[in-house]
Formats: structure tokens, C-alpha cells, sequence
């Protein structure tokens, strides 16, 4: 499993609630470094799976991230 898979399925799963969480929160949910939070949410936002707030510096997952997360992803947090 790599290092990347880890990190995107700790922010799925931080998200996967639902509600809208900066980076910084996320983070902190997930118990990840700021830097792997980041790389995380930017690889799982060019896949569509999860999306920023316009002007807010939030994040939340999208139906397709939510999928991805119960099929794919959860697997890791266990």
C-alpha cells in the first residue's frame, strides 16, 4: 500500500461524515502532517473526489469521493 493510498484514505475518511473542513482540520482528524494532507487533497481533487469551497479554503468530499470511500478506500482506515 503506498504511503499516498494512506493519506487519501485518512482524508476520505475524515470527510466521509460529511461538512465542510479546512486543511488544517483535516489534518489534525486524520493525524497527518499538513504536507501529506495537502498532497492528499490535491491528488483526490484532480480525481473528483473531493472539492474546495470558492473563497473559503474548505474542503468536502463529493458523491463520487463518498463511493471511492466506501468501496475502495476504507479498507486502509481499518
Amino acid at each position: 500500500m503506498a504511503t499516498g493510498s494512506m493519506a487519501e484514505a485518512a482524508v476520505l475518511g475524515v470527510l466521509a461524515p460529511g461538512g465542510m473542513l479546512t486543511a488544517a482540520q483535516i489534518s489534525e482528524q486524520a493525524r497527518i502532517t499538513g504536507w501529506s494532507t495537502r498532497r492528499a487533497i490535491g491528488q483526490l481533487e484532480s480525481r473528483g473526489l473531493v472539492m474546495a469551497a470558492p473563497y473559503a479554503s474548505r474542503w468536502s468530499i463529493t458523491p463520487r469521493g463518498h463511493a471511492a470511500w466506501t468501496t475502495k478506500f476504507r479498507r486502509y482506515a481499518q
